[in-house]
């Protein structure tokens, strides 16, 4: 919910930086030229915190901080000084005496300090979110660190390239490489908070587009002024790259560490293996939440944010951690939380109740480092497929990775590729939620890359955001022309980049959902779940991995229709949906097939393995108490077939074929069973 802030400056231009930022994180911004009507407001303002800036024209900040205080508002409050030596002149009293929460200096970098505050207003998780801005801060700044040592190198070529082609005027592909590189300088430069240099590139850049229209004279005269900003943008990098660095870090210019790339919870009583796996997730960038027992398990799931759990099979006591699993992922926020097991004396009903369980891995002990990796990154790719997935296609690099940082910052999933010509492959392998698409690119534009996108029937929705620094109506429509659904110019306000990013998914997500999910069982819809089956095939064939399908049918659901009722019927399958929705890998597939018959998939995943699995949720199905229309009681089942890739069928059709004829013979056999193998001749089907 946004706050109300009052921001105290007589900056106007240090005001039309900020405050849009704070505004397009949902705050409502009171502003104040002065301090005396800073006073005003305060006195009829209910108000959440106040900025107030050394930029003063009527009196000193930190002295109209002090007469607050003295006249008992306790109100938060950020302040801003004019210059890194007057904060640090002023730190102490600030923080010590006048409880001020947050002191920086100018000139700062717009949606840094936008964090900053968010962090400051934040009600809960404080020092959740303080991690959170201090990692955005470190690999922000790393950025910016990195992209100060190119950045005399691409002016360089830049000023090779003005040489070329001043030398020859009638070269327009010479005007169109300048063109380009000053653009791409623009855009990241302008991103990372090279203010001077993105304004010389933006010249620069409509010098170049503009110079075929000049006669000689004009020509010389620009090519003068052209050369003067380049100048300009080489003196003004240095000395911007080491404000930045300051702005973000207060003074150190290198990160001090990189952070965590997944929070795991690891449960195990032997607390010398403790011991081992947080070293190894030192070495992994891993941070090891520890638990010796189901109670501090549950604790620290309850305090801090997960991204999966590892857990000990006791050999004393295996239920005991089975169960544990089962009220993780029964607590708010966790129902999809990634499980694997570890065991140090697998047995096959184990991992059978792993399963059933939910867990997405059984591993060995004892625990290499390259296992223990590889378990994260697969969790963690679970995890993070509920999470919005972000293609950037740009072949500026620093500036895919500055929008990138941007997007993660806020959870999302980002690849980059540089290349546009392979992303229908890239898409193949990452399926994104939004494409970014820059409109100027070696070999083929952005809007090229869109028309061809919209041909191609999986992409015709994707929202798609074209992110250029050709602002001008023709641009625009072409971008809308080529089938784009927004457009951002360069260099990107993050503020506005994230607000558009996530309109666009949670419109595009609202809208998937209600054309693939079933709205009485929550389940993908059989067209959905289709498509994601055929992405398995691909992928088991890919990977030569094998994967089980299981077809259910509720038994005689005509007569509980008739016999209790069309709403109980409906509760009947929803029961069960639910009931599959808890069950089984976050990472499996579940969908309604249609009337009264679902489906599932499971990856990696033997049918013999998952027909005991699949008998327990059986059993658990069978115990519940189901009420009909007028109060009555009644219990149900469902009988199953099942097939496996590829020994039952390499395609879906060849799948669903066998499962359905194994369904047909639970059918025969009695109902209320999980068929998985064909029925020999000895065995004699009884129809129920």
């Amino acid at each position: 919910m946004g706050k109300k802030i009052l921001l105290v400056d007589g900056d106007t231009q240090f005001c039309k930086l900020i405050v849009p930022v704070l505004e397009g994180r949902g705050h409502k911004v009171l502003q104040a030229e002065s301090g005396a009507r800073g006073d005003e407001l305060l006195k009829t303002e209910s108000l959440d915190l106040v900025i107030v800036s050394g930029a003063m024209p009527d009196g000193d900040a930190v002295e109209w901080i002090n007469s607050l205080r003295i006249s008992g508002n306790h109100i938060q409050v950020v302040f801003v000084g004019v210059s890194f030596q007057e904060v640090q002149a002023h730190k102490t009293k600030l923080e010590n005496e006048l409880g001020v929460s947050l002191s920086v200096h100018k000139p700062v970098i717009p949606f840094v300090f936008g964090a900053q505050v968010e962090t400051q207003l934040s009600s809960d998780g404080q020092d959740n979110q303080s991690k959170k801005l201090k990692d955005f801060e470190t690999m922000f700044l790393a950025l910016v660190t990195k992209y100060s040592r190119v950045l005399p190198d691409k002016l360089r070529d830049l000023s090779s390239a003005i040489e070329k082609a001043r030398a020859n005027p009638q070269d327009r592909d010479l005007l169109a490489e300048v063109r380009g590189q000053a653009h791409k300088i623009k855009g990241t430069g302008g991103s990372l908070g090279f203010r001077q240099v993105g304004e010389c590139m933006a010249f620069i850049e409509h010098a170049a587009t503009t110079m075929h229209q000049k006669h000689e004279d004009e020509q010389n005269l620009l090519w003068s002024e052209v050369e003067r900003k380049l100048i300009d943008a080489k003196s003004a990098g240095e000395q911007e790259a080491k404000d930045v660095a300051q702005v973000v870090s207060g003074k150190e210019t290198e990160p001090e560490h990189a952070p965590s790339m997944a929070r795991i919870l690891v449960v195990d009583s032997d607390r010398e293996f403790l011991d081992i796996v947080e070293e190894l997730g030192k070495q992994r960038l891993v941070e090891i939440v520890r638990a010796s027992s189901f109670n501090e398990a549950m604790d620290r799931a309850c305090l801090l944010p997960l991204d999966a759990a590892l857990i000990n099979v006791a050999q004393e006591d295996p239920d005991e951690s089975f169960k544990l699993a089962r009220e993780l992922r029964g607590l708010p926020g966790y129902e999809t939380l990634p499980l694997a097991f570890i065991s140090g004396n697998a047995l096959i009903k184990d991992r059978v109740e792993a399963a059933h369980a939910g867990a997405s891995l059984y591993l060995d002990k004892p625990l290499e480092s390259d296992s223990l990796e590889k378990a994260v990154q697969h969790l963690v790719a679970i995890r993070q497929g509920g999470r919005p997935r972000v293609l950037i296609c740009d072949d500026d690099e620093f500036f895919a990775n500055t929008v990138a940082l941007t997007l993660r910052n806020e959870g999302m999933v980002v690849r980059i590729l540089l290349d546009p010509n392979k992303i229908l492959d890239t898409m193949q392998d990452f399926p994104p939620d939004m494409l970014l698409l820059d409109v100027m690119m070696p070999d083929v534009t952005g809007f090229e890359v869109c028309r061809m996108l919209r041909q191609v029937p999986r992409w015709q929705d994707l929202p798609i955001i074209f992110l250029t620094g050709q602002t001008g109506v023709d641009a625009r429509v072409e971008a809308f022309r080529s089938g784009g659904d927004d457009y951002l110019p360069k260099p990107v306000v993050n503020e506005e980049l994230l607000t558009r990013v996530k309109v666009r998914l949670d419109r595009s997500r609202l809208l998937k959902e209600r054309s693939d999910k079933d709205t009485i069982t929550g389940l993908l819809l059989r067209r959905a779940f289709s498509e994601q089956l055929s992405g398995m095939i691909a992928e088991a064939q890919r990977t030569k991995l094998k994967f089980t399908v299981c077809l259910l049918d509720v038994d005689l659901f005509k007569k509980v229709n008739d016999s209790y009722g069309h709403l109980a019927g409906d509760r009947v399958l929803a029961g069960l949906g639910s009931l599959l929705a808890r069950r089984f890998r976050v990472d499996d597939l579940r969908g309604r097939w249609g009337g009264e018959e679902f489906i599932l998939a499971f990856r990696r995943e033997a049918k013999e393995t998952m027909h005991a699995a699949i008998n327990r949720v059986l059993n658990e199905f069978k115990a519940i108490e189901f009420t009909g229309d007028h109060g009555e009681v009644f219990h149900v089942s469902f009988s199953g077939g099942m097939a496996s890739f590829p020994e039952d069928g390499e395609s879906v059709y060849e799948l669903l074929q066998t499962a359905d004829r194994r369904l047909y013979d639970s059918k025969k056999n009695g109902r209320s069973q999980i068929t998985y193998t064909e029925l020999t001749q000895t065995q004699t089907p009884t129809l129920a």
